[in-house]
């Protein structure tokens, strides 16, 4: 069976639990009183390994679903795809995903610049202040979104050049999106070309604590000769979810 790269953030959290478990007694073993810091070494220990075991937890779940997929079990379609194919797909990846963050940057961008016209007219010397604050978030989004796209783009290029799809859920270059799990619905799957590129666009929602729900996509490609696999995934996928 193929590697899962899941299992080892699964242990990786595991571990970090364990180190932060033990710091949670250190103090009494060094003789570190609670006021002068052992309280607070004993509190931020104990967060750590909480927040590591819901982690670890979490990823031991994801890696038992893709355990499954790996050796078959509801799989609907497993795309290799020629070195050619996977070089177009990365490409046109990249500039669909440049594309779309985009938007989201522009909207930012607006949003702040009009606070930060609102604070100068209220208050010109405050206000400045604002403004200057509002010109360095635009600069981080923007770096945030010329930074993740190149990353992403890194990442299919030296990639695994295969996708397996499952009904409820898709494994591409060692990404792993499951919509059957804690704070995850699934919005549908269509069929749609994409810069001229036969895609299984796939959409789901995942609640986010913070910031409330938050919509992602998945692109797959099509390999040539599987378009008739593909509308039959469409229909089997959306009809099951």
């Amino acid at each position: 069976m193929a590697e899962n790269p899941l299992r080892k953030t699964a242990l990786a959290s595991l571990v970090v639990s364990l180190v932060a478990g033990v710091l949670f007694f250190s103090p009494g073993f060094l003789g570190i009183d609670g006021f002068d810091g052992g309280f607070a070494i004993s509190f931020v220990s104990l967060l750590a390994a909480v927040i590591g075991i819901i982690v670890a937890l979490y990823y031991f779940s994801l890696a038992s679903k893709l355990d499954g997929i790996l050796r078959g079990e509801g799989v609907l379609a497993r795309w290799t795809y020629s070195p050619e194919f996977w070089r177009e797909y990365t490409e046109k990846e990249y500039a669909e995903e440049k594309t779309e963050k985009k938007g989201l940057f522009i909207m930012v961008s607006v949003i702040a610049l009009i606070v930060g016209f609102v604070f100068v007219l209220v208050d010109s010397e405050a206000g400045l202040f604002v403004f200057a604050v509002m010109l360095g978030l635009i600069g981080l989004v923007a770096f945030v979104w010329q930074f993740s796209s190149w990353y992403d783009h890194r990442q299919n290029v030296h990639g695994v050049r295969e996708a397996i799809i499952a009904r409820n859920a898709v494994y591409i270059n060692k990404k792993f999106i499951a919509w059957r799990t804690v704070l995850t619905s699934f919005d549908g799957v269509t069929l749609r070309n994409s810069r001229s590129m036969p895609m299984l666009v796939f959409t789901y929602t995942v609640t986010n604590v913070r910031y409330g729900p938050q919509s992602y996509t998945t692109r797959v490609p099509i390999p040539p000769g599987e378009e008739e696999t593909a509308k039959e995934i469409v229909r089997q996928i959306n009809q099951q979810n």
